[in-house]
């Protein structure tokens, strides 16, 4: 192998390690097609006869905005305070956001009580993470006979706690789907068959990122390359022009 050849290959090998490099540290856009967020406060299947309670309020992006409900008293919901939804994104820079808050809900499960304050879910997303939480400042649960099962104040991702005879609460739910898409949950109740099996969600965010979206050239490349080509030639006239008239 002569010294030109050695030296080109080792120019093309430096090259395909470089493209790999780069290749590897390139971004993972998520896999939606545009930015999206949900949100809402509460939501019910049919719990003991009552009835079902759909996304109240709920907000979507896009359109996006806030929406707000002064107090609840449906279903097994039951509060004074302000439910507030809200949701935004941004299509240039391919992320989104979302919001649930209420600062104090009852809800009557019939063989049992939840009081929950400082409910407050958020979410997050840019293209290539979804960041959220979705916490309480304080709640219990009481049943008849048994003393008060205190709930967790700012719990972790997915922490669940047993309500016996009656199902699970889980608190701070976190799960991002196949798309990169978060989906929280501040408290989520899922009741026993006996109980309908029954899911009640408070504080629900959900927000999911994408590449940005491409800037819209201000003028159309090709009208742009037509009119350059014509000033190029109304140049090249007036030139002549004028180097006829020296030489007249």
């Amino acid at each position: 192998m002569t010294s030109r050849t050695r030296t080109r290959t080792r120019l093309l090998a430096g090259a395909a390690a470089t493209a790999a490099l780069v290749c590897t540290a390139g971004p993972a856009w998520a896999a939606l097609p545009a930015p999206e967020a949900e949100a809402y406060v509460v939501s019910a299947d049919a719990v003991a006869g009552m009835v079902a309670v759909a996304p109240t309020p709920a907000s979507a992006y896009p359109s996006g905005g806030t929406n707000t409900l002064a107090g609840i008293h449906v279903g097994p919901f039951a509060s004074n305070a302000l439910l507030t939804a809200t949701t935004s994104g941004d299509p240039q820079a391919g992320t989104s956001g979302a919001s649930a808050t209420i600062d104090s809900l009852g809800v009557d499960l019939s063989v049992a009580t939840v009081s929950l304050t400082g409910v407050n879910s958020t979410c997050a997303a840019t293209p290539t993470d979804a960041t959220g939480s979705g916490v309480i400042a304080g709640g219990s649960v009481k049943l008849p006979l048994l003393p008060a099962i205190n709930l967790q104040a700012g719990a972790g991702p997915n922490t669940g706690i047993d309500i016996p005879g009656v199902g699970t609460i889980l608190l701070n739910e976190q799960a991002t789907d196949a798309n990169g898409k978060l989906s929280v949950n501040a408290v989520r109740i899922s009741l026993l068959p006996i109980l309908s099996a029954a899911d009640l969600v408070i504080g629900h965010a959900e927000c999911g990122g994408a590449a940005p979206a491409e800037a819209v050239p201000m003028i159309n490349p090709q009208v742009a390359a037509v009119g350059g080509a014509a000033a190029l030639a109304t140049a090249a006239g007036v030139f002549l022009l004028r180097r006829r008239s020296t030489t007249a």
